[in-house]
């Protein structure tokens, strides 16, 4: 199981068989059902998410050739092949109509509901940021995190935590470390509204040194607004941390502790459900999804969700599949990924508000295997919940053969769609944006680097946004974070990609 830059989000479970839990284990998920009218049409390249002006336009075209393909009476064959003529003469208007509104809006019509402008044009950069001061403590350039800001891009690898310049590239801030010689190792996956966001550091850059530093940061200085220790261990010790609008919560290896954002007062801990346990998860909107494993608890590996306000138990949920390692993938949808002892038992395991067992979805699929090891606190995530549903990519089993795009009902468990993407290499599933998955895709020789879009209702790609001529794998390599005007890619290696570069949709 992959070990991320923070510390494990896995928690290893014993291996003695797990008791029987009067916890309901989620079913196996139904055979996907057919896709609905709406969903077929998409599939077909009509999209049903177009804007208002080209929605009232289709309507009216739609409307025409139904008037045309249909009647009261049995028309002649003669009437009848006429009627087909102009009704593919209508269809053909209607299909015109929508790449017209998808080209006037600066996106497809596939790509509307709120996303970003220019999608369809080609991008040029428009600024690289220059990487930290030589000499900086550590020298391990992988990146721990980053945020996106009204202004400024925060990138966080073991030079420490540094905000450029959205305009320029320039460098205008950085974090002060908690104690001297310390390094990064976890940033929060967002910024609260009032601009509080939060790192975690180790003290020193040995990557077996404890993750166990919290700093609160103000975003708009880049000064500490406080500090804080999760443990007081020596050894290793791994940690993801939080932030909400009130709070910032650290799920460490044997405790979650939240702190009040505005001073750092502590506010609660917990440490487990039983006696040695061991924890990860992470916190997002009201909840604090945390994956537990407790020597005498039954069964040992635990799906645990607490309350924001208090830390309280909300609910908790057995896994009765006797896990090897759980991995949290995201508090609110609450979303954990399970392995098993061979591939095919790895499965994604999601529950409803108030815990009710909902999706078991398998990783291994028909055609190859889900991109689930990163989610939602990863620094690079690959799959991406927005409401009850899951997006990612399917990977090819063989190796070849183009990824697919591919849609979950976090409810049933039953897959919405699939489309394969028309990239010729290599391509990634890098966030949600305008109700659409995006999905990046490296240079080739006869393909750009580009942005292809798959709305979440439907999933019919909207291809677009080429990157200049030697962009290469930059799209790939790392974070692509989308919002103000820009693309902003941040790389998984500095000394490969550079810091952060922007790009912007060309005139």
């Amino acid at each position: 199981m992959h070990i991320e830059e923070a510390g494990p989000t896995t928690v290893p479970v014993p291996e003695e068989p797990a008791a029987t839990s009067p916890e309901h284990t989620p079913e196996r998920p139904a055979e996907p059902a057919a896709p609905s009218r709406a969903a077929r049409r998409g599939a077909g390249g009509r999209s049903g998410t177009a804007s208002d002006s080209g929605s009232s336009f289709s309507a009216r075209a739609r409307k025409a050739a139904d008037a045309v393909l249909t009647g009261d009476h049995m028309p002649s064959r003669k009437a009848l092949l006429v009627r087909t003529g102009a009704g593919v003469a209508a269809l053909g208007v209607l299909v015109a109509a929508g790449l017209m509104v998808g080209a006037e809006g600066g996106g497809s019509a596939a790509a509307s509901g709120g996303g970003e402008p220019g999608f369809t044009v080609a991008h040029a950069r428009v600024w690289a940021a220059q990487p930290a001061a030589a000499g900086s403590s550590g020298g391990d350039d992988t990146l721990v995190g980053s945020w996106l800001l009204a202004d400024a891009v925060v990138r966080a690898d073991g030079s420490g935590v540094h905000a450029y310049d959205r305009a320029g590239g320039k460098q205008t801030w950085s974090v002060e470390p908690p104690a001297v010689g310390a390094v990064p190792c976890g940033l929060s996956a967002s910024v609260s509204q009032a601009g509080l966001g939060a790192a975690l550091f180790r003290p020193q850059a040995d990557p077996k040194s404890p993750c166990t530093l919290v700093a609160a940061v103000d975003t708009k200085t880049g000064k500490t607004a406080w500090t804080k220790t999760v443990s007081d261990t020596k050894g290793a010790y791994s940690a993801r941390v939080g932030v909400t609008e009130d709070k910032v919560v650290v799920v460490g290896d044997d405790r979650a502790v939240a702190w009040e954002s505005a001073e750092g007062k502590d506010v609660w801990q917990y440490t487990g459900q039983g006696k040695f346990c061991t924890l990860s998860g992470g916190v997002s909107g009201k909840t604090v999804l945390v994956a537990s494993s407790c020597a005498d608890s039954t069964p040992p590996a635990q799906a645990v969700a607490l309350n924001i306000a208090d830390g309280k138990i909300g609910w908790w949920r057995g896994l009765n599949n006797q896990p090897k390692t759980v991995t949290v993938l995201s508090a609110e949808p609450s979303v954990v990924l399970t392995t098993g002892e061979k591939p095919e038992d790895d499965r994604v395991f999601a529950w409803g508000a108030g815990g009710d067992p909902a999706a078991e979805i398998p990783v291994a699929v028909d055609g190859g295997r889900l991109d689930v090891a990163h989610g939602t606190f990863s620094a690079t995530p690959g799959v991406y919940f927005e409401g009850r549903t899951m997006v990612t990519t399917l990977a090819p089993a063989n190796g070849g053969g183009p990824v697919a795009a591919i849609g979950y009902d976090l409810d049933t468990g039953k897959q919405y769609w699939k489309v394969p993407t028309s990239a010729a290499g290599a391509a990634r599933a890098v966030g949600i944006d305008g109700g659409s998955l995006v999905l990046a895709a490296d240079e080739r020789r006869d393909q750009p680097a580009r942005l292809s879009r798959f709305p979440l209702a439907g999933g019919q790609e909207a291809t677009g946004g080429n990157f200049p001529s030697g962009t290469g794998s930059l799209l790939i390599s790392g974070r692509v974070l989308i919002g103000g005007g820009q693309v902003v890619v941040v790389p998984e290696h500095s000394t490969n990609y550079g810091t952060a570069a922007g790009y912007q949709a060309k005139d």
